[in-house]
């Protein structure tokens, strides 16, 4: 390994490869869209209501990917307390569980008219290696959710393992005797303008001092 090593998104999930190390492409982002419709989303309509039950339950069901995947509790910590209680409650409970995705379960469960949360399939479907609004996916029907298209515009243009390369420049830049002048820390800051369009730290903040001071850049 080189001194003063780094790591692209194409070096964590390569062309048309759908997951890495259990964790599917798109999860994150799926998981933060339930989040959004569980815990912040203003609900009106009993249609809301079934919308956010079903969101909090596949939020609970991703969580130990989330935090498996994204060093959560080790790189990142939960901005705000409700989601923290739910991380709580999920990994006390489940923490011995493999990554996976539930794609395979949502994907039956709308087939038989059930409301369902996200998966990574809502985010990036099929061989889709980049993040496009629902009018530049017209191979893949998307669920007819507001929010949904609201994140789908978001992540147009952001590759698909932008955060895993953030995070493991994050682990790589921890292990130099300068962390923020480091070639990680480099392709970190080459990320963020990516990361930030996803949103990721409306909800997380770094563990670190220089890694928070990093995502606070202009």
């Amino acid at each position: 390994m080189p001194d003063n090593p780094f790591v692209t998104p194409e070096q964590v999930m390569g062309a048309a490869q759908q997951s890495a190390q259990g964790h599917r492409k798109g999860t994150t982002s799926a998981f933060f869209l339930n989040a959004e419709w569980a815990l912040r989303r203003q609900l009106i309509t009993d249609h809301d209501q079934r919308q956010a039950a079903a969101c909090e339950r596949m939020l609970r069901l991703q969580m130990v990917d989330i935090v498996r995947s994204n060093g959560v509790g080790d790189l990142f910590a939960w901005r705000d307390e409700d989601i923290a209680k739910i991380c709580r409650e999920e990994m006390t409970a489940r923490s011995d569980e493999v990554v996976q995705a539930f794609d395979d379960d949502n994907r039956a469960a709308l087939a038989a008219g059930e409301v369902c949360g996200f998966t990574g399939e809502d985010l990036l479907p099929g061989s889709q290696d980049f993040g496009a609004s629902a009018a530049e996916t017209a191979d893949h029907t998307h669920r007819n959710d507001p929010l949904l298209l609201e994140h789908l515009e978001r992540q147009r243009g952001v590759r698909k393992g932008t955060f895993g390369a953030f995070c493991a420049n994050y682990r790589l830049a921890r292990q130099q005797a300068d962390p923020s002048y480091s070639a990680a820390a480099d392709m970190m800051r080459e990320l963020m303008p990516h990361i930030r369009q996803l949103g990721y730290f409306q909800w997380w903040r770094c563990c670190d001092d220089w890694a928070e001071a990093l995502v606070a850049e202009p």
